[in-house]
């Protein structure tokens, strides 16, 4: 106990040594601690944006579509029987299911041209999955069978396409594609709204167009590339895909169900927020290295008095507890101090959010996120970097602790 009031007493008495020490703790963990809130939160809304504005939760496929699904193929495709959009719809906590087509194209407003993803879609359909209702900044959505004069096709282009190609609502584009037999085909379309979404992509890489005149440029008669689904919970989805795959094999053996987590765009997300912790724990042992040259020239500074209590009759291993107490002291006090700061920070992050859209585009790091970025919550993280905190402290202080005890006390006391 006396040796407790000891390291206790020696906290306060070298006031500005433990101030300082705890402060590097206290940055530490506060610096850690929002760097982990923003990281969540971006993947987080990566994923939100991804499964709201693309890929829903569930998408039906056929496995050799979904090997080569970044080419887009015309091939492997499959056609939404009644059979299978029963089994579909009949899945535990289902909201809605959308056919879709996906092509390649060349957009041209008759002057420049520009690459991008067509996508025909049955807009009620489609809704039930993915609605962009509230995202229109001019014009709307095309309706089930709507055709233009002349069998010109509506359309629908995000904003950041529009700018690029100078086009408004009631203007017209023609898409240059190339159909299942590779013969080129055009579809005329003239733009019927613009839609802005958090989602890059869909900003300036997509034009919706009916499935009907998609199925019909691109000669796939009534097949699509795929169903997309929407579930109540999102953390359903790898189960129910299980649970579907096993019934729609009986169906047609060749149909896949994938669930959202398993894009490649999730996985590289996923793969990226690894990176960014590694980054973070790095930065940590930064600061778990100016702790322990801290506690190290703290027992350089205090050689005497460690002389004194072993010529007072101090053991070693007692001389080491009382070192050891007061720097896991520090430790305790800076990782407190820094959590009551993450805190903080973290509810700012949550509640206001960091627009990141003014200072830089998130879209060519592969975070496909526009304006605000929102913080999470993550409580592991606030008891794992105040343990790190604490236990660096401790640990730093037992070698230069036993290195200062060892010593003859008359050396210790008298140096030179």
């Amino acid at each position: 106990m006396f040796l407790t009031k000891l390291a206790l007493k020696n906290l306060a008495r070298h006031r500005n040594r433990t101030l300082i020490t705890a402060s590097i703790i206290a940055f530490a963990v506060f610096f850690y601690l929002l760097l982990d809130s923003l990281i969540g939160g971006m993947t987080e809304m990566s994923y939100e944006m991804i499964i709201n504005y693309e890929a829903g939760h569930l998408q039906v496929v056929t496995e050799e579509y979904w090997a080569e699904e970044e080419k887009l193929p015309l091939k492997n495709l499959i056609t939404p029987e009644p059979e299978l959009m029963t089994a579909v719809k009949n899945v535990p906590g289902y909201l809605g299911s959308s056919a879709e087509l996906n092509f390649q194209a060349m957009v041209s407003n008759g002057v420049n041209e520009l690459p991008v993803i067509g996508r025909g879609i049955n807009p009620p359909d489609f809704a039930g999955v993915i609605n962009l209702t509230d995202y229109f900044v001019e014009g709307e959505m095309f309706r089930v069978g709507e055709r233009r004069a002349f069998g010109v096709s509506p359309a629908v282009i995000g904003k950041r396409l529009a700018d690029l190609l100078k086009v408004q609502p009631g203007d017209y584009l023609t898409l240059l594609v190339k159909d299942r037999h590779e013969t080129f085909n055009t579809i005329e379309a003239e733009i019927t709204g613009v839609i802005h979404t958090g989602n890059p992509l869909v900003n300036e890489g997509l034009v919706y167009v009916p499935l009907d005149v998609a199925q019909e440029a691109l000669a796939v008669g009534d097949r699509v590339s795929k169903v997309l689904m929407k579930l109540e919970n999102k953390n359903r989805a790898p189960g129910v895909a299980k649970e579907l795959a096993e019934q729609l094999q009986t169906i047609n053996p060749r149909l896949a169900v994938y669930s959202w987590d398993q894009l490649e765009a999730v996985t590289v997300a996923g793969a990226k927020q690894m990176g960014n912790r590694l980054i973070m724990v790095i930065i940590l042992l930064i600061a778990a290295i100016a702790i322990i040259n801290t506690v190290i020239l703290a027992a350089l500074e205090r050689m005497e008095e460690i002389g004194m209590m072993k010529a007072m009759g101090f053991q070693t291993k007692e001389v080491i507890y009382t070192f050891v107490l007061e720097s896991t002291g520090i430790g305790v006090l800076g990782g407190i101090l820094g959590v009551l700061l993450g805190l903080a920070g973290v509810g700012v992050f949550t509640v206001v959010g960091l627009d990141f859209s003014g200072i830089i585009d998130m879209a060519p790091y592969g975070i496909p996120v526009v304006g605000k970025i929102y913080g999470v919550w993550n409580p592991l993280s606030f008891v794992t970097v105040f343990a790190f905190g604490v236990i660096v402290s401790l640990f730093s202080s037992i070698l230069p602790a036993y290195w200062a005890a060892d010593k003859d006390p008359i050396k210790a006391i008298y140096p030179k």
